[in-house]
């Protein structure tokens, strides 16, 4: 896999931070899967608005992104949703290889982000505990917009346009990121929909707010052992569901 690796000036002082962020690029080409995607999507949208009470979170204060806690894109059966999940999961693979990372059974919760006219996301975090891992966002349609990262130290509590590491947002543009890192995206201003899908990777089946398996949202990413990925519930049961090939 690609990586476009960030690094810190080099240090002055003992004192001086040091860093490195690996972000990991990748490219799903079939229009026609990021099509039925976008349909699908958008399908989806006023049902999981209904269902869901929405909960303000990186400056959205309705939509999809506002309900990202109580559903999962990974547990999606569509054939276009099986092809997406299926490239995350070799992207990841590819990722933690490209860095030579260890796998480790993990859990994914995934969501779909749709954003209208002058929308975008304020700046803002996955997850900073001790278990931070990987995330990532696929975009899957969208009209000139970026998303913007932003290095670990130099946050300052507001961001610089100095400090900022912009990548141009395209249709089937996968980046992989640390959990941890800090970012946002300019502000969508085109006539149609950005829609784009997020994911958070987890080592431990707890969300970030200490619930077990975020209320049954959680899903297996990956495990070593062998052991075919299908809906986790509360505590890492596992319960009845349609098996999703997310291992070799």
């Amino acid at each position: 896999m690609p990586l476009k690796r960030l690094k810190s000036p080099p240090a002055q002082s003992p004192f001086a931070p040091i860093w490195e962020i690996p972000l990991g690029i990748e490219k799903l080409s079939d229009a026609e899967t990021l099509a039925g995607i976008r349909k699908i999507v958008l399908a989806r949208e006023p049902e999981l608005k209904q269902e869901i009470k929405a909960k303000p979170i990186a400056g959205i204060d309705d939509g999809l992104t506002s309900r990202w806690h109580s559903f999962n894109t990974f547990t999606w059966n569509e054939p276009p949703m099986r092809q997406f999940q299926e490239f995350v999961r070799k992207s990841y693979l590819g990722y933690l290889s490209a860095l030579n990372i260890s796998r480790r059974k993990c859990y994914v919760q995934g969501w779909a982000n749709v954003v209208r006219g002058g929308g975008k996301f304020a700046p803002h975090c996955h997850d900073q505990s001790p278990y931070a891992f990987v995330s990532g966002n696929l975009t899957v349609a969208c009209e000139d917009t970026q998303t913007i990262y932003y290095p670990p130290y130099l946050y300052r509590g507001a961001p610089s346009p100095k400090m900022q590491v912009p990548i141009q947002n395209e249709p089937g543009l996968l980046t992989l990121f640390p959990s941890t890192i800090m970012h946002e995206t300019s502000p969508h201003n085109g006539d149609s929909e950005r829609i784009t899908l997020a994911f958070d990777i987890f080592l431990q089946d707890f969300d970030l707010g200490g619930r077990p398996g975020a209320d049954g949202m959680h899903i297996v990413m990956d495990d070593p052992a062998g052991f075919t990925g299908t809906h986790v519930g509360r505590a890492g049961t596992v319960t009845s569901g349609t098996p999703l090939s997310l291992n070799d």
